[in-house]
């Protein structure tokens, strides 16, 4: 039996006409919570046969049409799940921001395994994916995305290898001082530079140690960019190195780096030293009132 006995809302005849028109977003929605099970899995394989997906697609910044995909979702049949997972995925591309912010949102109600591998192998081929916001999509499978992202590092070009450093900064997977151990030793300055930069998103367990050759790296722009994350994150364990690499390093940009860097600590602490200095001196004259 396909339909609820004694269901007035949904009839048989709802479905005739859902058969001959495609319903409205709302209209699905306004009767989904009437039906049985049943009903649901009727509606699920008449919405793959005569694509209603396709139509929700073409609304998907309508917040309606978006709920209507999600309600259809568990029971679309798995090719149209995935034909839907990667048409979604194709929208990260549209011209338009607030399609890609829908389609961002939809996958990640989803949460779909399936979308993973293809998601990551479109955003690595294709620059013109925004990192953030496919970094968005993937934030409830970081973990997985990461083991997917050390094991393919290794073969691939350079640009794809940039766009999986600037994944690792957004996700922080477990897998972070993997990929960027291999980064570190990558023959290209501006690989050498991004791995710096995203030990500051993502620190390894040990940062100075980490950090140690590549503030001593041939290039200038790649110790500046040592030293910058060292300023950020390194805490005053860093203070020595960055004071070593202002004294010796003759690249003005290092020097101008560890010197904003060295500038800002020691105003810190002067500022300590007077609070410091303050409470005591509050605290003397208690106790000379008290006496």
């Amino acid at each position: 039996m396909l339909f609820s006995k004694g269901n007035a809302k949904f009839t048989p005849s709802v479905m005739r006409k859902w058969q001959a028109k495609q319903p409205k977003a709302a209209k699905l929605l306004q009767l989904w919570p009437v039906m049985n099970d049943e009903d649901k899995q009727a509606v699920g394989r008449l919405a793959d046969v005569s694509k209603w997906p396709d139509t929700y697609l073409t609304q998907l910044t309508e917040p309606q049409a978006a709920d209507a995909l999600a309600d259809l979702w568990p029971v679309l049949p798995e090719q149209a799940q995935e034909k839907l997972l990667h048409s979604l995925i194709a929208l990260l591309l549209d011209k338009a921001k607030p399609v890609q912010e829908a389609a961002a949102n939809l996958l990640l109600r989803l949460a779909d395994e399936r979308m993973i591998s293809p998601l990551i192998v479109a955003a690595l081929k294709d620059e013109t994916y925004d990192i953030t916001l496919v970094s968005k999509v993937l934030t409830g499978f970081s973990e997985k995305s990461g083991r997917i992202l050390a094991m393919v590092y290794s073969g691939v070009n350079t640009a794809e290898k940039k766009r999986i450093l600037q994944l690792v900064g957004q996700l922080r997977p477990a897998t972070s001082t993997e990929i960027l151990q291999f980064a570190v030793l990558e023959p290209e300055a501006e690989l050498r530079i991004l791995a710096a930069k995203t030990s500051a998103l993502a620190p390894p367990p040990d940062l100075l140690t980490f950090l140690a050759p590549l503030v001593q790296d041939p290039e200038n722009s790649v110790r500046a960019a040592a030293c910058e994350t060292l300023g950020r994150c390194g805490g005053t364990a860093a203070v020595p190195i960055l004071q070593a690499a202002f004294n010796n390093d003759e690249a003005w940009t290092v020097k101008s780096m560890c010197a904003s860097f060295l500038s800002k600590w020691e105003e810190q602490l002067a500022q300590q030293i007077l609070l410091d200095e303050g409470e005591s001196h509050g605290s003397s004259l208690v106790e000379r009132v008290s006496g």
